[in-house]
């Protein structure tokens, strides 16, 4: 495997990669890694919005090769990105676990005393929670006096001013959870979060969860989302029990719902009738806005044929 940085006309000198040359890698550790996490990839349905960091070539032992356009950066914690070289506009989610793997592996052989130093300046803030990302008034939505709080349980809190993006700002990642609170402040019911969702959860902002109720059982449903791409967010669909207690509503065939919206973390999703919603996004191979119906078949929501 070889490994070329990629520059833009707008990248200054400071801001290039380390890896000014070609480096070539035949670490058997390291090409494991990489297929493991190509293979773990999801396929972004978005329109791409990113700056490839190297140009990756991978020769094989019949000596076929394949060209790549790869960005993982150097901090822990978020997804990387790769394209094909022959269609660059259509990119794959490398999950979290699999690029902190990698990072550690390309970048390992940078000058550990400058790595100390970085990470001592700029290392985040340990948090140990709970700390109230997202706290809902749930009166006006069961009528009783009890609250909803999405919280950090512990992770850590970082800022980051300098690069406009989704997630320039105040960033607070970790392990969230749910809690339903009453009046008088006693838990009355937590629910694990980060144990639905396969990455580490990243939320950059307060926001208000969004309630309704989409398969007409008289409980009140959410949505509880992810940055995406661009042009949208990963949603998973949740739902407050009368007995207090909260619990995933299951959608097929996708466990994780990609609509484009510019809303952020929790929406209303577009109710067709009482049984079934709609979710629309921008499909980045077709060129086009596409457009998707889930029914309630009593278990889960199902997709529609077309």
């Amino acid at each position: 495997m070889s490994l070329t940085s990629v520059t833009t006309s707008d990248q200054n000198q400071a801001d290039q990669s380390e890896y000014s040359e070609t480096l070539m890698l035949k670490d058997s550790t390291l090409i494991k890694t990489l297929a493991e996490a190509m293979n773990k990839s999801n396929k972004l349905l978005g329109e791409l919005d990113w700056a490839p960091e190297f140009k990756m070539k991978l020769v094989y032992g019949d000596g076929y090769s394949k060209d790549y356009y790869i960005a993982i950066g150097d901090e822990p914690g978020y997804r990387g990105v790769f394209t094909t070289a022959e269609n660059g506009g259509q990119g794959y989610s490398i999950p979290v676990k699999n690029s902190d793997r990698l990072r550690k592996l390309i970048f390992g052989a940078a000058d550990k005393a400058n790595i100390e130093q970085t990470e001592s300046l700029e290392s985040p803030v340990k948090v140990k929670g709970p700390v109230t990302i997202s706290h809902n008034d749930l009166s006006s939505v069961t009528t009783r006096a009890e609250f909803l709080d999405l919280q950090l349980l512990d992770g850590t809190y970082s800022e980051d001013w300098t690069i406009p993006g989704p997630l320039m700002g105040r960033n607070w990642s970790g392990r969230f959870g749910l809690a339903l609170i009453d009046d008088q402040g006693r838990t009355l019911y937590r629910f694990p979060l980060s144990e639905h969702f396969e990455d580490p959860l990243i939320f950059n902002d307060f926001f208000q969860i969004q309630f309704e109720d989409y398969n007409g059982d008289g409980d009140p449903d959410f949505t509880i989302g992810q940055y995406g791409s661009s042009n949208g967010y990963f949603y998973k669909l949740f739902t407050l029990r009368k007995n207090n207690s909260i619990e995933e509503l299951e959608t097929k065939p996708d466990s994780d719902l990609f609509i484009s919206s510019p809303k952020g973390y929790s929406i209303k999703l577009d109710k067709v009738d009482d049984h079934s919603f709609k979710r629309s996004y921008y499909d980045n191979v077709a060129g086009k806005q596409m457009e998707d119906i889930f029914q309630w078949n009593g278990s889960a929501f199902q997709k529609l044929d077309k």
